[in-house]
């Protein structure tokens, strides 16, 4: 299938490593637009147009534009990953997706994120702060229960799920949160793939 031109907006987090991971493991070119979170870049004409509401990532891939981590990704993979997943299949990725997405990433290390790491903007809520690292460490608890042994997120198929588990695993081991030992080597297992590898340097993150 041939490639129209891509288009990533954004690097420096989790949730722009998602996107550079996704095109590393699928063998695409792009162009990076090396935009970071709340830098004057944010206000450039280019990238309002992508991304009005000012949030990385953002993808323009043609004439489509997408914003949402999640979103890109899935685009990404159906469009041009060899490898298509059965209704069961699908299901069982987007429930770990989601997951992941909602329980660990927004509804815990984003929290902490704002109120432990940026005070400033968001203000000090220790009460909040220490609630999060507590849902974390439960929810950390489920994921290592979904993944148990197996070598990949849903089995010995590598799937997007892996990429989004990949990065808050990331995120929890910058945080200092203490992981289940199966979801340690499950993680060091994805880092050690040549196209995290070259993801994280393209995504040049610093937490």
């Amino acid at each position: 299938m041939a490639q129209q031109e891509i288009e990533v907006f954004g690097i420096g987090t989790p949730r722009t490593l998602r996107v550079h991971w996704a095109l590393r493991e699928l063998q695409l070119d792009y162009t990076t637009w090396p935009i970071r979170t709340r830098t004057p870049q944010m206000d450039a004409a280019e990238f309002l147009a992508v991304s009005p509401g000012k949030k990385i990532p953002a993808l323009r891939h043609g004439s489509l534009v997408l914003t949402e981590s999640g979103a890109i990704t899935r685009f990404l993979m159906d469009r041009y990953a060899a490898r298509k997943w059965s209704a069961s299949e699908r299901a069982r990725i987007d429930r770990l997706t989601f997951f992941v997405l909602m329980e660990i990433d927004a509804t815990a290390l984003y929290v902490i994120r704002r109120h432990e790491g940026l005070p400033a903007i968001y203000g000090e809520a220790p009460g909040a702060v220490a609630a999060a690292y507590a849902y974390a460490d439960r929810q950390f608890a489920v994921l290592a229960d979904l993944i148990g042994r197996q070598h990949h997120a849903i089995g010995e198929q590598f799937s997007e799920a892996d990429i989004h588990a990949g990065s808050v695993l990331d995120w929890a081991l910058a945080l200092q949160i203490e992981l289940p030992a199966n979801l340690t080597e499950y993680h060091e297992r994805l880092r050690a793939r040549p196209a995290c590898v070259a993801a994280r340097d393209a995504n040049a993150m610093i937490l």
